[in-house]
């Protein structure tokens, strides 16, 4: 049950909080935000009526900011706050009175916040912003960064094996009665030629029976049952690019490099030049960057702002992202991909002869014919293909490496820019362009934020639901820092 706000009573022990020195960094924050909002956030994830007094919103989301703040666990910031005069006036408590107990904070986050659209709540610190006139720019720069999974990769046969466990050793716990009616686990040996087919199979039908056997399953069970349908129906699962771990199948291997992989998540943000995050997608680490585009670009729109200018890396430089830009007046500050203006690889002696139209190989002989490939209608993906005489090819001293024995046609292809990118190309020669990509390193500078002191370089639960609401919480108490320095900076010097 939900009380209608805060219930404090004066303190005398109150006095202490006198010896907070005003320039706290918690002071500063207390002044430059107003948190008031989570009540009404919260309210429909909680009984009106019925159940015992819930503790204040209010109360346990300062818990949970203190905690992000300081990158604490769930039992140290209980622990820290209890002593702490600065947390404990922040939360609202008086010195002598008890905190809530730790697991509150896991349930509180998952169940109000997650229940109530943790989204919300960087939506309203970025409206705060906009309110206070600290958001002046109409430019938002965009950049993915990655957190690790809480959990280890595993190979096929452990994740179906895991999984099964899992979900046999829940189900016993809740219903010991139930044991002798599950099918046994299989025993299966690792350089069994068909051991992940078997423990596939044993793992589907552990699931049907459970879910024949008790309909109305909730909370830990529901939660395996879940997890091993979805690793069943993966059909990518066997041949190792799909689940890589029963306890967090949502984590996924992505590649920061052509040489460095992770195992985990990305989060994808879009931030002002003020360094406020406007927005945030989660995925797993295997999600393209330029595809989160669109998500990046209505969100901060539907938080407040107005945008006339994106600054991004080469990720978000596809022909749909452009377009839409183009369509909504956005100048994209975003370099092509090298591949748009060399038209892909080039094979070394080649040229291109521009005034004569043909393509002179190393050997000094020059292209017979020519033809377009690609379609005429979208414009997109076309190519000049200059085609050589074979048979002079098969004669060629320099034909290895160039010609494959027996191959009927010897082609070169130049790639023709399409139209969407001409434009594109033009800018990025002038100064404008030059000056304004400049920026882009500063939202970098703000992922290093979030991982060195806010606990974003590893997931600190499992799931992708979870990840969302670790990734809109920190977002939200970085903003909050911010606003305390660019409120600091505004003000005049006495």
């Amino acid at each position: 049950m939900l009380s209608s706000g805060k219930q404090l009573t004066a303190s005398f022990h109150a006095e202490l909080y006198k010896l907070i020195p005003k320039d706290h960094l918690l002071c500063k924050i207390n002044e430059a935000v107003n948190l008031g909002f989570i009540h009404e956030l919260v309210k429909d994830s909680y009984c009106v009526y019925y159940g015992r007094p819930a503790n204040e919103p209010e109360l346990l989301f300062r818990l949970v900011f203190l905690q992000i703040l300081y990158n604490l666990s769930d039992e140290r910031i209980i622990q820290e706050t209890q002593v702490n005069l600065a947390y404990k006036w922040f939360v609202g408590l008086n010195p002598e009175d008890t905190l809530p107990d730790s697991s509150q904070l896991s349930r509180f986050r998952n169940h109000r916040l997650g229940a109530s659209q943790v989204d919300d709540v960087l939506k309203r610190v970025v409206q705060q912003c906009i309110d206070q006139g600290l958001i002046k720019t109409k430019t938002i720069i965009m950049d993915a960064t990655h957190t690790l999974a809480a959990s280890q990769k595993q190979r096929p046969l452990d994740v179906l094996r895991d999984a099964a466990k899992r979900l046999f050793r829940t189900v016993i716990k809740r219903h010991p009665k139930l044991q002798k009616k599950l099918p046994a686990v299989p025993v299966v040996k690792s350089d069994q030629e068909n051991a992940e087919q078997v423990m596939l199979h044993y793992l589907a039908e552990l699931g049907e029976k459970v879910e024949a056997m008790v309909p109305d399953h909730e909370g830990a069970l529901s939660e395996k049952l879940r997890i091993a349908k979805q690793i069943v129906e993966d059909e990518r699962l066997l041949s190792k690019k799909g689940i890589i771990s029963a306890i967090d199948p949502d984590a996924r291997f992505g590649w920061k490099s052509h040489t460095k992989s992770f195992f985990g998540y990305k989060e994808h943000l879009a931030m002002t030049e003020e360094e406020i995050i406007t927005a945030v997608v989660v995925t797993t680490g295997s999600a393209d960057d330029g595809k989160q585009f669109p998500k990046l670009l209505a969100q901060s729109k539907e938080n407040g702002m107005e945008i006339t200018e994106v600054i991004a890396d080469t990720a978000y430089s596809g022909k749909d992202n452009l377009a839409e830009m183009k369509e909504k007046q956005i100048q994209p500050v975003v370099p092509l991909n090298p591949i748009v203006h060399s038209g892909g690889l080039k094979q070394e002696g080649f040229e291109y002869n521009k005034d004569a139209n043909f393509v002179i190989c190393p050997a000094g002989e020059h292209s017979i014919r020519k033809a377009v490939q690609g379609s005429k209608q979208s414009g997109e993906s076309r190519s000049l293909v200059f085609y050589f005489n074979v048979e002079k090819c098969k004669a060629c001293p320099l034909r290895e490496g160039c010609y494959k024995p027996e191959s009927k046609s010897k082609t070169y292809s130049i790639r023709i820019v399409a139209e969407h990118f001409k434009e594109q190309i033009e800018f990025e020669l002038s100064d404008t362009f030059k000056k304004r990509i400049k920026r882009r390193p500063i939202i970098e500078h703000k992922n290093a934020e979030m991982k060195r002191f806010h606990g974003m370089n590893a997931a600190k639960y499992r799931g992708l639901f979870r990840m969302r609401i670790q990734a809109y919480l920190t977002a939200f108490v970085v903003n909050v820092k911010r606003m305390v320095k660019l409120k600091t900076q505004k003000q005049p010097a006495l």
